[in-house]
């Protein structure tokens, strides 16, 4: 959340402007009804205010921001002798059914954002729709680092057209990708601008196509952590005491609307006021692979310890 001071001319200036403004409407219905709205709603005003502030103030709610950040890319570990030896190949994970979860959060109590207030369609769709296929992507991808020959394979039927010695199988269960915001310009209330990951595989296989043995591994839950959230929400303090200010003027109309249907206009209105603006920077590299990576090196390691 970008924050700005109220305490420079500027805030004061706009603050009376739109004081004024409020006061011009309220002189058409009479200027005692303008004075008794302005006495009802500055206390919700301020409070309106404090709440915010407070939200960027408090105690941090969640334990993963004391954690570290994750190395990019796993340690080399130990590969059975046969394996190193042989063509291994994989098909890419089943991720049609992946279950996508996470979101972003704000304020040092890190809460998340409700849809009204979160990122838009189109920047959910960047960082959350390819998810399960970048997770599978980046497992046979860290196979190849750790030393293995690994062809990628339509389906298993070519497993047998390319001579692969193994054949590794399996799912990408669960991606829940979290980010958290960078608070203001100046570092106030700051979620602690990181974003993290867990990636969980489950039927995990490797099959011997010679001898059609089968060696299972349990399911694989890997959690990645990398500095920099890409996801910002465009805020100022002066963005929060307008807003609050236009959200305590609909909500006054809202309650003294003459029928339903204006009621719904400005509770419309209303919502509308507190949606929030986010920029979604560009970035080399996701936690969903530094997770996806160091879950197919626990895989070596397990597949490792039953093939030997």
């Amino acid at each position: 959340m970008v924050v700005s001071s109220t305490n420079g001319p500027d805030f004061h200036r706009q603050l009376k402007d739109l004081t004024l403004g409020i006061s011009v409407i309220g002189k058409r219905r009479g200027a005692m009804k303008t004075k008794n709205f302005l006495n009802r709603n500055l206390s919700l005003c301020l409070l309106s205010v404090f709440v915010s502030v407070f939200a960027l103030c408090g105690c941090a709610a969640n334990l993963t921001r004391s954690l570290p950040c994750t190395q990019i890319r796993p340690n080399i570990v130990n590969i059975a002798a046969q394996l190193k030896a042989s063509k291994v190949g994989m098909v890419p994970f089943v991720s049609k059914t992946t279950r996508i979860e996470g979101g972003h959060h704000e304020g040092l109590l890190q809460v998340r954002q409700p849809w009204i207030f979160g990122i838009s369609k189109e920047q959910r769709e960047l960082l959350y729709g390819n998810a399960g296929e970048l997770a599978s992507l980046s497992f046979a991808s860290e196979l190849k680092n750790q030393g293995l020959v690994v062809p990628l394979l339509e389906d298993v039927a070519d497993a047998t057209s390319e001579q692969c010695d193994f054949l590794v199988t399996g799912k990408v269960e669960l991606v829940t990708l979290n980010t958290y915001g960078h608070g203001t310009k100046e570092g106030f209330g700051s979620a602690g601008n990181y974003w993290e990951a867990t990636v969980v595989f489950s039927n995990l296989q490797l099959t011997d196509t010679r001898s059609n043995r089968d060696f299972h591994v349990d399911d694989i839950k890997s959690y990645a952590k990398l500095d920099n959230s890409p996801t910002k929400l465009d805020w100022t303090m002066l963005t929060v005491a307008v807003k609050s200010l236009k959200g305590a003027f609909y909500l006054h109309q809202m309650q003294t609307a003459s029928n339903p249907l204006k009621a719904g206009s400005k509770a419309k209105a209303y919502v509308e006021t507190w949606k929030a603006d986010y920029t979604v920077d560009e970035y080399t590299i996701s936690p969903i692979e530094v997770a996806a990576r160091h879950a197919a090196a626990q895989f070596i390691q397990q597949i490792t310890t039953r093939i030997q």
